[in-house]
């Protein structure tokens, strides 16, 4: 048996223990996703809702607009932490796909600045009201299509058995993962998941606001979304390698407790949403399904986390038992550096706010 392309770990210890820079991983990672959800996510949201040309979509995109490029600046800030750790700790993987994929993987910068910029234009075009619906369509597209990239990454990075031949079909690095049954419903599960968190974090502000419109205008796309969801994760839970598959169907790892939390959340989440989104419901009604549905998303996370590492552990890695050398020092300055930030984009969010809050009142009196 040939064995499989793996080349060998970083020689140098890692800096902190394990089970460490794993927490500290999937802790950034959901800040990460949170700021996605809001960026990407209200981003489409906020072009399909201009799109309808009515009155109230587009009164609700002007107050929510604002939150976009702020949202997907602390995206892409908070995903620098997430994707070093995954270089720390699965180095091997994680390096062997961005050379085999290089010039899909070099693209998201390209995707990312064209995205931004044309967000900045469409919420400009909002605050004048002359509203640009090609650049929101378009930043929506390109955003949304990151979730291809990071996907075919994800994917290529458990799949060293797929490694030969996309070296040998594509020696430059000009090709996605296509051999691997799991990426496009890995991507269209991203996608739908971005659009129902999106909604809640719609529906959540409409509460907070009490915005009716917001409200039911959230829960009915984290409605949709959601019902779609189960479809995509289905389809992707079937493509799972089968590591992955038979861990998360065990009914007691970890991964598959996580798994089954999600989708539990998820469930009692769709539920609740349902008669909160109808006209007349209290505003108060928001809060379990919005609860809920972020435990739905925590779930997910830890179950993908637990998959790739099933995956790996059947080519013979684990994680935790690279060698470590603790630093203190560095992980305090990344504490402290990581608390600030949170603080920063409190107070950005409640700065951005702000205006949008006065402006309504001068309106309304």
């Amino acid at each position: 048996m040939i064995p499989l392309p793996i080349p060998p770990a970083d020689p140098l210890p890692l800096p902190l223990p394990p089970v460490i820079l794993k927490a500290l991983h999937l802790l950034t990672f959901a800040l990460h996703l949170l700021a996605v959800n809001l960026g990407v996510g209200g981003t489409v949201l906020s072009f399909a809702h201009a799109a309808r040309g009515r009155e109230g979509d587009r009164d609700l995109v002007r107050r929510v607009a604002p939150l976009l490029p702020p949202a997907v600046t602390f995206a892409v800030t908070l995903g620098v932490a997430p994707l070093l750790f995954i270089q720390l700790s699965y180095g091997p993987f994680f390096y062997s796909a961005t050379v085999l994929s290089a010039f899909p993987w070099l693209a998201l910068v390209f995707l990312l600045i064209a995205g931004y910029g044309l967000l900045y234009r469409f919420v400009g075009s909002v605050a004048s009201d002359r509203f640009r619906l090609w650049s929101g369509a378009l930043a929506s597209l390109l955003l949304l299509s990151i979730a291809l990239v990071l996907a075919n990454m994800t994917t290529l990075s458990m799949r060293p058995d797929l490694w030969r031949g996309l070296a040998a079909s594509s020696p430059h690095g000009t090709r996605l993962n296509l051999a691997d049954p799991s990426l496009w419903p890995r991507v269209l599960h991203l996608v739908t998941g971005i659009t129902a968190s999106a909604g809640m974090l719609l529906a959540g502000w409409g509460a907070w606001k009490d915005h009716a419109g917001a409200r039911e205008a959230g829960l009915r796309w984290f409605i949709g979304a959601t019902l779609c969801q189960a479809a995509w994760g289905t389809w992707l839970l079937l493509r799972q390698p089968e590591a992955a598959f038979r861990m998360l169907l065990s009914g007691h790892a970890f991964g598959s407790l996580a798994l089954w939390f999600g989708i539990g959340c998820a469930a009692l989440a769709l539920l609740m949403a349902i008669p909160a989104s109808l006209r007349g419901a209290a505003r108060k009604a928001v809060g379990p399904p919005f609860l809920l549905a972020q435990g739905a998303v925590v779930g997910m996370i830890l179950a993908r986390d637990q998959a790739r590492d099933a995956t790996l552990a059947a080519v013979g890695f684990d994680p935790y038992a690279l060698p470590f050398k603790t630093d203190w020092t560095s992980l305090a300055v990344f504490a402290t550096s990581l608390v600030l930030l949170i603080v920063l984009l409190t107070t950005l969010v409640r700065w951005v706010l702000a205006p949008v809050q006065a402006g309504a009142e001068a309106r309304h009196d």
